[in-house]
């Protein structure tokens, strides 16, 4: 399956890529970060990948016995990241993106510059070292990118799950549960930019193409939160996939999940929106 929301650039002379990894802080922001890439470059393919400790150890290996990196790897387990492959050389990603602390003056159009107004003002470059999410990642060669790339895109996809949690908050549910909108901030006030923004999380998940094949498992989908959101996301996974999934949302009485209509979503995202 491709890509299909990616520009459509050519391979034409390019004879290189590399590897960009858009960091749990940064999913919120992917809309500004997304036309910042397209605008040096095409994106070749995207994955949204849930980080294993041994995953990012693998990744910051270099740093390894440094006194910051437990620090710097336990922020990142347990949550996703957006891995993507961009045709062009390292440095010219790196120089988009800006050099390691989001505050130092040169930083002011690039990615990171991105990220002043989401920390302290006395923040140092130890500190985003240490953890503290700047937002995004780039190979810092031609070397390195080829093994980032291989190392997030060609790691064995997990089973796929009993719920697809299409909320972007926790919820309470035993089981086998992925939630990979989890903690993303979306822009609800602007319904192209939001459509936007949840498809191109949706479209790197890594079941996709599996889903799509006939008499392949497919998980229920599990609603609530923001309706706007839910109903963008259940119609995209439908027609991308061709199936037809079941809809529920947590019973309040007891915890647990619940079949449901689409229409009695669609229903309550039209209150909600004739609420506003």
């Amino acid at each position: 399956m491709s890509n299909t929301w990616l520009n459509s650039g050519s391979r034409e002379g390019v004879n290189t890529s590399t590897f960009v990894m858009i960091k749990p802080r940064g999913l919120s922001h992917w809309p500004l970060i997304k036309k910042r890439i397209e605008a040096t470059a095409p994106i070749a393919r995207t994955g949204l990948v849930f980080v294993t400790r041994e995953l990012i150890e693998q990744h910051y290996a270099e740093h390894a016995g440094k006194e910051w990196f437990v620090q710097l790897t336990d922020y990142f387990v347990g949550r996703y990241v957006l891995a993507i492959e961009v045709l062009a050389a390292p440095e010219v990603i790196r120089k988009i993106i800006g050099t390691t602390n989001p505050q130092d003056p040169v930083n002011k159009n690039t990615v990171r510059g991105l990220v002043n107004s989401l920390t302290p003002d006395d923040t140092t470059t130890v500190a985003y070292t240490k953890g503290i999410d700047n937002l995004i990642h780039g190979a810092d060669s031609e070397e390195a990118a080829k093994r980032e790339i291989d190392l997030w895109f060609n790691h064995p996809v997990p089973p796929t799950p009993a719920y697809l949690c299409l909320m972007n908050r926790k919820v309470a549910l035993e089981g086998d549960c992925v939630s990979p909108l989890i903690g993303i901030d979306f822009d609800l006030s602007n319904s192209m930019t939001l459509a936007s923004h949840i498809t191109d999380i949706l479209e790197a998940l890594p079941w996709n193409k599996r889903w799509s094949q006939f008499g392949e498992k497919i998980p229920a989908l599990l609603v609530g939160g923001v309706p706007a959101l839910q109903i963008i996301a259940v119609q995209y996974l439908t027609t991308l996939t061709g199936k037809s999934f079941e809809i529920c949302w947590i019973d309040h009485t007891d915890g647990a999940p619940k079949s449901v209509e689409l229409q009695s979503v669609k229903k309550r995202a039209r209150r909600h929106r004739d609420d506003l």
